[in-house]
């Protein structure tokens, strides 16, 4: 589906810290992307991390946890089956090093039928494959992807 489709989509830690940090190297990308899904889910795993890593923008923080109150965004917090799926995927793509937090991401896109992902992980996570064997439908292709 192209970038300007409506359609559901997840968001990762990195494109939601684009999307809330004007200062960020792909803000308008991320920001014209996410505001055009219909629905946007935000895994928990992925909350925590973004409250991380804004710990030093807080107004942001704050921002993004009213738009997330109001239904501007769809929370989705792992289930426990989820999380255990999370894991199956970080040791079948072990080479990756993936971890809890984008496996999350994996078991939530499998859990939800959902292809299109808002992420700045291009390098581990277009390499990745769901359970259908198909790839994740990446909805902003950076100038610079990630090199980590």
């Amino acid at each position: 589906m192209p970038v300007g489709s409506a359609a559901a989509l997840i968001c990762d830690t990195g494109a939601l810290i684009d999307y809330l940090v004007e200062s960020a190297p792909d803000h308008r990308r991320f920001r014209t992307a996410i505001d055009q899904a219909r629905t946007r889910y935000v895994p928990g795993l992925v909350l925590a991390e973004v409250d991380y890593f804004l710990r030093d923008e807080r107004r942001a923080m704050h921002v993004f946890m009213q738009d997330l109150a109001r239904g501007a965004f769809t929370y989705a917090p792992p289930t426990v089956d989820q999380l255990s799926r999370a894991m199956e995927v970080d040791r079948r793509f072990a080479d990756l090093g993936l971890g809890l937090v984008d496996g999350s991401v994996v078991a939530l896109a499998e859990s939800l039928g959902i292809r299109r992902l808002a992420t700045r992980d291009v390098r581990h996570l277009a390499a990745v494959r769901l359970r259908d064997g198909r790839a994740f439908d990446l909805v902003v292709h950076r100038a610079d992807p990630d090199q980590s």
